[in-house]
């Protein structure tokens, strides 16, 4: 496979998402556009399900994207599908496909989702058993493969797929508060996602229950912010079925960040974090994890230099970015 996608005078590109959802993939796939837009691309987004009024989240009208509601499905037109669509790929006859693996557990499990997706999600698994996980025919069904972890990038090889490195970079807001934080403000409490890893995450906090644990659910980007411009720790045993954003969320607003080692996490090129700050999620662990939490509480300002190199990677994301979608997307 070419590390290149040729684009041709009379190519429009169309961007697979799901509508009015404001998450990791989503963002992505709108900085994707817009980052295309610039640099004078005909990129569309392409909403699914396509009937949704208003289909734009709030969060991402300021990417200015365009979209549609049919794609033109013609040879020289490319459309780039998240992980999520896998299965509608069929529906597509001429025009060339591009798969993004924005994750690679997510395909495998069943999640929660809006009711309209429920039938999306069966077809999903259904598709992926017969394609990926009995002969790997998910090669024939891509024109190019792109890949937004390294974690991904090995899940490929092992399956014999070339793909090519595509990654993400961190919401501009979060970038521009991030360098407001007062290190002198911050509170030992610590930060958790409880829809990921929470099942391990208990067990830490039943050995911990003088300590302060505040879960981020359901709040609005703002409200994250002032949580870890305030708090000195945030911790994720999750699957990081992808480069995840909150480790990175939290890293950039100066919290000591602590993870396991399952998916993305066991890659330095996707969670650059010093080893010391990785440790898995086994019972046997939850001393050290315990350990190690007490520490960054009680001596925040020694531990909080260890991610220096951490933050200064993040920051540096996005021209990263820009520098791939130049060598990727190439003008015919």
């Amino acid at each position: 496979m070419s590390d290149m996608i040729q684009i041709h005078e009379n190519t429009r590109i169309y961007i697979m998402c799901p509508p009015r959802i404001a998450s990791g993939g989503p963002e992505l796939l709108h900085q994707l556009a817009y980052k295309l837009g610039k640099r004078g691309f005909d990129v569309a987004m392409y909403y699914y399900p396509n009937n949704v009024e208003q289909p734009v989240s709030e969060n991402y009208v300021k990417y200015n994207c365009k979209y549609v509601r049919e794609v033109e499905d013609r040879e020289e037109n490319l459309v780039i599908i998240p992980e999520l669509y896998f299965y509608f790929a069929d529906q597509f006859k001429k025009i060339r496909k591009c798969a993004w693996w924005l994750s690679v557990d997510n395909l495998f499990k069943a999640i929660e989702a809006p009711k309209h997706y429920r039938m999306v999600r069966k077809l999903k698994i259904k598709w992926l058993h017969r394609a990926v996980t009995i002969n790997g025919k998910v090669r024939g069904k891509f024109n190019y493969h792109l890949a937004q972890s390294e974690y991904a990038v090995d899940f490929l090889r092992q399956w014999k797929i070339d793909s090519i490195y595509l990654s993400d970079y961190l919401n501009a807001d979060f970038l521009k508060a991030s360098r407001e934080v007062d290190v002198r403000a911050k509170k030992p409490q610590i930060l958790y996602n409880p829809l990921k890893g929470f099942r391990f995450t208990k067990k830490i906090m039943a050995a911990m229950p003088e300590a302060r644990w505040i879960p981020l659910q359901k709040l609005t980007p703002a409200q994250v912010g002032d949580l870890l411009k305030e708090s000195m720790l945030y911790i994720d045993f999750g699957h990081h079925p992808g480069k995840d954003r909150f480790p990175r969320e939290a890293a950039i607003y100066k919290c000591c960040v602590i993870t396991g080692k399952r998916g993305s996490a066991a890659y330095h090129e996707d969670v650059p974090l010093p080893e010391q700050y990785k440790i898995a999620d086994r019972m046997s662990n939850i001393p050290a994890i315990v350990k190690l939490i007490n520490s960054c509480l009680t001596d925040f300002d020694k531990h909080i230099d260890n991610f220096a190199a951490y933050r200064e990677w993040i920051y540096k994301e996005e021209e990263a970015f820009e520098k791939d979608i130049a060598q990727i997307f190439v003008k015919a």
